[in-house]
Order: structure tokens, then C-alpha cells, then sequence
């Protein structure tokens, strides 16, 4: 229907439908009462007036559009709107019911197109002055705000129920058209987001990051940067990979990688790739803290790796898997970080001496084993204990290569600043991370330990020297008795 298309038609379309039909709804009032008092004159023209406004808006809208701006056109449309009601009462003389309607349309125009107060202001001296000039010079001076006929009031009513109704029916229409919008915005955007998380997941996390934000591009380039790179795998892992099911390895596979990439994220490393069981992860880029900094991290990273690989061999163990281990090398030095491969399908990842380094560091490693190179120690041996290695030929590096064994951190070897806590004995194993326990669980924890040292005491009183149960007093008697007889 054609209401429907003008009601499904844009803000600017719908205006001038709506200014249009407010424009012959006036000229409509104009000819009644022209013809319907005897002391009309001019009045007449008023229509023609109208009528090449209405062939003049929509250009003199474009023109205003395209020089100034959607507000600067609104205020000008609306002073012109005023100046159409002032010349159209001031050619009625301010019959009383069309004057009261007309207001009324106006301030109903003026707070729909949230006109500012200057213009009302403005439009409203204009109007007073247009009503007297067409007062003195056009329409004459008659009694002001006489009772207006029945034709006109009926007329004055029926135009304004619909400029108002058309106008509200309209406005509710693109309050649902714009709520639909939005909610097809939203769920696009929370698909957008949810498919991009998905995606992250193929990609090292600070990257994808970068990409979003906007910092990067996805193409063919890379840098020369110095960074420390960590590799490990799981000793005899191919081996152990043979003797099990496919769904119990991928288990066990799916259950340490998944631990050791949070360990990586909480130190903020990039993890560059999974090959198997091995993992190859860098700190330097995206994100840096500096040179030496990333050293640091990339150590305290391994040896958390290495505390909770205890906890997962305990558990694997507990759960019939044999007890599996890993080795770990770590290398700082010069390499290419970037995006490798072809426009349609490229990588981000590291090519240089220093990546073989760490692989080859690794390999020679033994089981629960971190070996670092000559410049990682350099950086990290004022924070950690290091135990040198004797030096080895390594597969791919030129000449002798210098290792080091890290052992632990200096400040771990504090008491009262000892974050880990590993003590085993027979029928004890004692392993504490304070890293992971919450301020409000240490009421927790102490309350089992001395549930536990409440238990070793009862142990130690019920039991002799050689650990068999003590006798009561009365029994030792009984048995001394007994053997007298």
C-alpha cells in the first residue's frame, strides 16, 4: 500500500510527505475560510503560497543538506514552518481553534525534531514580524480570536488528529525498525565475537590481540628482534604412545598440553606452536619487558612447568598411566619473528639459530631437566642457581656450545620466602604451591595440617620404637603372669 511505502520510507522521505500534507491541510482551512466570511480578502493566495513551497522543499532541502549539515536543515525547515503558521493566521486572524490547533502542531513539529531553544526563539520573533507585515500590508486588521465556525473547527481537528497520529504511528514504526536493527547488530556482533574467539585459538593469543585492536596486519612480513625461546617435550613419550589406546593418549596428551598453555599464558609467553607432545613457545614479541626481563619469565615459566608436571605424573600415575617426565632447553639470542608462508595461508612463528638452540638444548636434556644457554644464563644467573654442564656439539650449531642446569630460584631457598614446598620421606610426600591457594583457604590448610600432626602424635604414642602397638598397663601384668606360669 502506498501509506506503507511512505511509512517504510527514510526520516528525510517521510518528512516531506508529512510537511506536504500539513501544507494542504492548511491550504484546505484557508480556502473554507476564504469562502466562508464575508471579510475575506487575499486569503486566496495563501494555497498558491503553499503549493510552490511544497515544489521548492525538496531542492532548497538537498541544497541545505549538502552545504551545511541534517541539523542546520532541520532549524531552517522548522523557522519556515513557522513562517507558514504565522501567514496562515494572520490571514484567519487568529480564529481562536485553528490558532490553538496550529500551536499546538508546531510545538508537537519543534519537540519531535528536537528544536534547540535559539531557534525558538528566533523562529518565534520571525513569526511576529511576518504576522504583523501580512497583517498591516495583505489581510487587514480585523477582530482577533473570534469563535471559529463548526467547518473549520471539525476541519482544524481531523487535520491535526491525523498530523499528530501519522507522525506518532511513524515515529513507533522506526522505534521497532531500529530495535530490529540493533538486535541484528547485537547478534551479529556477539556471532562476530564468538566465531573471533574461535579463531584465536589457531593463533598465539597476543597477536590475535594486536589484530583486533587494529595494531597489526595479516600479511607477509617479519623482524629481527632478540628473544627468549623455551622448547619441551616428554621424555619417551613416542615410546609410551605405542603401548596405549588412541582415546587414553589423547587424554593424557590433551591433559598436559592444556596445563602447561596456562602455565604459558600466566607469564604472558607467546606460544608459537604444538608438534606432538612438544611445545615451542618465545617471549619478546608481541609483548616485551625488556631483554633480560623475558629471560626471567621464560625460567620462572619452566620451573612452574616443571613443579606441575609433578602434580600431573602423581595423578597419571594414581590412574594407571606410567609416570611420565619432561625435558626442557631454553636459548635467548637474535631471530625473524613474523608471518611466514603464502598470502592465503601463512604462520606466525620464529626462524633463526638461537629457535634450533633451545631444540637441541632440549634433546640432550635430561628427564625434569631445564638447560639454558650461554646468554639466557647470562641474563638469569644473578636470580637463579645454575650448575654448569660440560660443553657439547649440538646437531646444526657451529662449535662448542656452553650449558647450564637451572636448579632454583635464589629467593626459593628463603623460608619465609619459599613459594613451592617439596618434601618427600617414606609414607610422606609433602607438595605445597603457595602460587595457587587463596588468601581465605589458609584456615583451610592449617587446620588439615594439624589434623595431621595430631594424628602422627597419636601415632607416636600408641606405638613403641619399632612401630607395633604399645599394650596397656593391664595387659603387660596379664602377660607377665602368663608367662611365670
Amino acid at each position: 500500500m502506498p501509506f506503507d511505502r511512505m511509512l517504510h520510507r527514510g526520516p528525510k522521505q517521510f518528512e516531506k510527505y508529512l510537511r506536504t500534507m500539513g501544507y494542504l491541510i492548511l491550504g484546505l482551512l484557508t480556502v473554507v475560510y476564504y469562502f466562508g466570511e464575508p471579510t475575506a480578502q487575499n486569503q486566496i493566495y495563501i494555497p498558491f503560497f503553499l503549493a510552490a513551497l511544497i515544489f521548492i522543499s525538496p531542492k532548497l532541502s538537498r541544497w541545505v543538506q549538502y552545504n551545511y549539515d541534517e541539523y542546520i536543515r532541520r532549524n531552517i525547515f522548522f523557522i519556515i514552518d513557522a513562517i507558514v503558521v504565522a501567514t496562515v493566521l494572520a490571514g484567519m486572524h487568529l480564529s481562536l481553534v485553528i490558532t490553538l490547533t496550529l500551536l499546538f502542531a508546531l510545538i508537537f513539529s519543534a519537540l519531535t525534531n528536537k528544536i534547540s531553544m535559539m531557534t525558538l526563539s528566533l523562529s518565534t520573533l520571525i513569526s511576529i514580524f511576518i504576522f504583523y507585515i501580512n497583517t498591516i500590508f495583505v489581510f487587514g486588521f480585523e477582530d482577533y480570536f473570534q469563535q471559529t465556525s463548526v467547518e473549520l473547527t471539525i476541519l482544524s481537528f481531523i487535520g491535526l488528529i491525523l498530523f499528530i497520529t501519522i507522525s506518532g504511528y511513524y515515529n513507533q514504526a522506526r522505534v521497532r525498525a531500529l530495535e530490529k536493527q540493533k538486535n541484528n547488530y547485537f547478534t551479529e556482533m556477539n556471532r562476530y565475537i564468538e566465531l573471533s574467539n574461535q579463531l584465536s585459538r589457531y593463533a598465539p593469543l597476543q597477536l590475535w590481540q594486536a589484530i583486533m585492536r587494529g595494531e597489526t596486519q595479516a600479511k607477509l612480513e617479519y623482524k629481527r628482534k632478540k628473544i627468549t625461546i623455551f622448547f619441551s617435550d616428554i621424555q619417551g613419550f613416542t615410546e609410551v604412545s605405542e603401548n596405549l589406546i588412541p582415546d587414553d593418549l589423547a587424554f593424557l596428551l590433551n591433559d598436559y598440553l592444556s596445563h602447561m598453555t596456562e602455565i604459558a599464558k600466566q607469564y604472558g609467553a607467546t606460544i608459537d606452536k604444538f608438534m606432538g607432545d612438544a611445545i615451542l613457545i618465545f617471549f619478546g614479541d608481541p609483548d616485551s619487558q625488556g631483554v633480560e626481563q623475558d629471560a626471567k619469565t621464560c625460567v620462572d615459566m619452566a620451573i612452574a612447568m616443571r613443579h606441575q608436571m609433578k602434580f600431573l605424573r602423581e595423578r597419571w600415575v594414581k590412574m594407571g598411566y606410567p609416570a611420565l617426565h619432561i625435558r626442557m632447553g631454553i636459548s635467548t639470542g637474535y631471530c625473524h619473528v613474523g608471518n611466514y608462508g603464502a598470502v592465503h595461508r601463512m604462520t606466525y612463528t620464529i626462524v633463526g639459530r638461537d629457535a634450533n638452540l633451545a631444540a637441541r638444548l632440549q634433546s640432550i636434556a635430561n628427564i625434569d631437566e631445564i638447560l639454558i644457554g650461554d646468554e639466557t644464563h647470562r641474563l638469569v644467573k644473578d636470580n637463579y642457581l645454575c650448575t654448569p654442564k660440560q660443553p657439547v656439539v649440538l646437531k646444526g650449531i657451529h662449535g662448542l656450545v656452553n650449558t647450564w642446569q637451572v636448579m632454583e630460584k635464589y629467593a626459593a631457598d628463603e623460608p619465609e620466602n619459599q613459594q613451592w614446598f617439596d618434601y618427600e620421606y617414606k609414607g610422606f610426600h609433602l607438595l605445597l604451591n603457595l602460587e595457587e591457594v587463596q588468601n581465605f583457604e589458609y584456615s583451610e590448610l592449617m587446620q588439615i595440617l594439624e589434623k595431621m600432626i595430631e594424628r602422627i602424635k597419636l601415632q607416636q604414642e600408641i606405638t613403641n620404637f619399632v612401630g607395633l602397638a604399645r599394650l596397656r598397663p593391664e595387659d603387660e601384668i596379664e602377660i607377665e603372669q602368663n608367662k611365670q606360669r
